[in-house]
């Protein structure tokens, strides 16, 4: 059974890692992850079972997942799954004008967790939005993600996508 609850300062002042399920997630960089208080978004926890919380917001819990041992995250109030219920909200991002998407999706969630429990500064890996859209044929989440950052930036909170080809593998593409 969910329960209902409010995400607390767990990380405060630290460094947090959001592992996303994209191509550019090498075992390198989930080695690297590995040393940062850890978020797996969704189906990531196939290759991230020792994060320390797995997020899968929309209740589509993934099945490989049911023994995960860290904190379980769902946005969702669930009967037949023990985890945290918590309210998420939607990204409102301007496709044209007059054209607004309100999204609210795992790897959004998740990089909102991370600020929520007081991430100063934020390390996405194996996030690959445009690979996501053309995958889930969904339009508007490379958008979202952008205002995310550009809102946690105002807040002081650094947001950084880790990218295994650049040359320092920080950028706020």
């Amino acid at each position: 059974m969910t329960t209902r609850h409010e995400i607390a300062p767990i990380w405060a002042g630290q460094t947090v890692a959001v592992i996303g399920n994209g191509p550019s997630l090498t075992d390198e960089l989930l080695a690297e992850a590995k040393g940062h208080p850890c978020i797996a978004v969704n189906r990531a926890a196939r290759r991230a079972p020792w994060a320390d919380m797995l997020v899968s917001i929309d209740g589509n819990w993934p099945d490989d997942c049911a023994d995960f041992a860290g904190l379980r995250v769902v946005g969702v109030e669930r009967d037949d799954l023990d985890a945290l219920c918590v309210a998420m909200p939607y990204e409102a991002v301007t496709i044209a004008p007059g054209h607004v998407l309100h999204i609210r999706n795992n790897a959004l969630s998740a990089i909102g967790i991370a600020a929520q429990a007081g991430a100063a500064e934020i390390l996405l890996y194996g996030m690959d939005p445009a690979e996501y859209e053309a995958l889930h044929d969904f339009q508007g989440f490379a958008k979202a993600l952008r205002a995310l950052r550009d809102e946690l930036q105002a807040l002081g909170v650094t947001c950084w996508h880790v990218n295994p080809t650049a040359a320092t593998k920080k950028t706020k593409k």
